[in-house]
């Protein structure tokens, strides 16, 4: 990918940084919120919106069966939850109307102010995925407009794990549409828009961190179902040994390697999201008092680098060798994530 930092032709908006950044929703808010001049880190906007968590999710895509494994979690209230504890209105607009969205985005582009949109990453030019890929639940910003038929997207180079490079691209109006139209499942955008009222907003003190860490600590050791939080991992443990007689080769070797991809580069800030949320407790703590929240971050970081494990494990699946033995050490290591984030969770439940 070539450097697209820097378009001489649209300038972005002022106080609008291509900020590097770990994952497309946070890095997105935290570019937004910057420019309303409230900087919060990524870690902290992740942590208040109760955003990390795990799911096992095993479904049919055209003639195959695909498996999702990811660290998010609260997707269904997490700007909610996020506004709550910072005081700030965020509301999500969606539309059906391709015409409307873009009428919408305009009118906000007009006062000179960075917009977050979702998209398909299939048809956002700055990415370079193969003519079928598309994952519409991915979020940027656009931050400049040429008064015509391109705008100014930032978003961060998706081929890095870790701390990811942000990069500055431009884009048609066309090919925006496009992206934020489209309707490839399971995540289409439907033209997402996301506006933000920051009049109200206040710093995050120990209530709403403290608020925050158990709603992810209930979500992690009461789960609504099998399938998520630490019975999720277990789960998957059980599960995984199943899939040499489930998939086909070729299905096979793709599953294992999106576990590289969920865990690692797509966005989880390395270790399944359990590195950013160890550094919101660590920063939780600063603010909190409370030094238990540094052991939690201890213990969750741990936990980051056995997720690390696996994903570097499925990193060359479609072409290596022994792929039953690193699935057994796979399914092993998942129980004991499992067992250490279970202690976690308890060890923080008892001391916040």
């Amino acid at each position: 990918m070539k450097d697209l930092i820097g378009y001489p032709s649209i300038d972005p908006f002022p106080n609008c940084p291509a900020l590097d950044g770990y994952h497309c929703v946070t890095n997105s808010l935290a570019k937004i919120f910057r420019h309303s001049d409230h900087p919060l880190s990524e870690d902290m906007l992740l942590g208040l919106g109760a955003g990390m968590g795990f799911i096992y999710w095993q479904m049919k895509m055209g003639t195959g069966t695909y498996v999702f494994v990811g660290g998010r979690g609260n997707p269904k209230n997490f700007y909610k939850d996020l506004a709550a504890r910072t005081g700030v209105e965020i509301r999500e607009i969606t539309t059906s109307s391709a015409r409307g969205a873009e009428s919408a985005l305009l009118q906000a582009l007009a006062k000179r102010t960075p917009v977050m949109l979702g998209g398909d990453m299939g048809f956002l030019p700055w990415f370079h995925f193969p003519a079928d890929y598309h994952f519409g639940g991915h979020t940027f910003v656009v931050c400049g407009f040429d008064g015509s038929k391109t705008v100014l997207g930032s978003d961060m180079d998706p081929r890095m794990a870790g701390l990811k490079k942000g990069l500055y691209s431009p884009i048609s109006l066309e090919q925006l549409s496009k992206a934020r139209n489209s309707p490839f499942k399971p995540f289409p955008p439907k033209n997402l828009r996301l506006e933000f009222d920051f009049a109200g907003f206040r710093r995050p003190g120990a209530r709403e961190i403290l608020q925050s860490i158990e709603q992810t600590i209930d979500f992690h050791l009461n789960p609504p179902i099998k399938n998520f939080g630490v019975a999720g991992m277990r789960h998957t443990a059980s599960q995984l040994l199943k899939w040499p007689a489930l998939f086909k080769d070729h299905e096979l070797r793709m599953n294992l390697f999106n576990f590289y991809i969920f865990i690692e580069i797509g966005g989880t800030g390395g270790g399944c999201f359990r590195t950013m949320y160890s550094r919101f407790l660590e920063e939780g703590a600063e603010i909190t008092g409370n030094r238990a929240l540094v052991k939690g971050a201890e213990m969750l970081k741990e936990s980051g680098k056995k997720f690390t494990g696996i994903g570097l494990m499925f990193k060359d699946a479609e072409t290596m060798k022994g792929i039953e033995e690193k699935i057994d050490a796979a399914s092993s290591k998942f129980r004991e994530i499992a067992d250490l984030e279970e202690e976690a969770y308890r060890f923080l439940k008892e001391r916040i």
